[in-house]
């Protein structure tokens, strides 16, 4: 699950580029996370590494209150594509599954959620440079929201 500051769902409603860059830098960082955690992809060219995810966005709360926010369903692992040499069309797929995926990793991943998500929304205009440094110094959990979270469940 990504959740993010109450302050960014009123941004998350209303801005579907921001929506969509969101959604991106999450699955991206975790799609990096997971590559270095494969230790079959190690060798692999990047571009031929893909994540297998399926994400839900959810426009409210548990108490129909507004709040944007993202379930997503990700594969522990990468799949990698690879050319048959048998045929010039015909492509083969390689499962690589990630190792060592502990709570130090997940961390590192909302860690780069939150840096990434906060750089977007300054880029977009949505919020200040300093605030954006407030907001990045908030811990995960905090009352309101005020840190962009990542949930796992296995």
């Amino acid at each position: 699950m990504l959740s993010v500051p109450k302050r960014l769902r009123y941004y998350l409603q209303r801005d579907k580029g921001a929506l969509n860059a969101a959604l991106r830098i999450f699955l991206r960082v975790v799609q990096q996370s997971l590559q270095a955690h494969c230790p079959g992809a190690d060798k692999a060219d990047p571009a031929s590494l893909h994540l297998g995810a399926v994400a839900f966005i959810h426009r409210f709360g548990s108490s129909l209150n507004t709040h944007v926010h993202f379930h997503v369903c990700v594969v522990d692992g990468v799949f990698e594509a690879q050319q048959d040499a048998e045929s010039v069309n015909a492509q083969s797929i390689t499962f690589h599954p990630a190792t060592g995926v502990d709570d130090v990793a997940i961390a590192q991943v909302q860690a780069n959620v939150r840096k990434r998500i906060l750089r977007a929304f300054v880029a977009r205009g949505h919020i200040e440079p300093g605030d954006a440094k407030d907001m990045a110094a908030y811990r995960a959990g905090r009352a309101g929201g005020g840190a962009c979270r990542a949930q796992c469940r296995g």
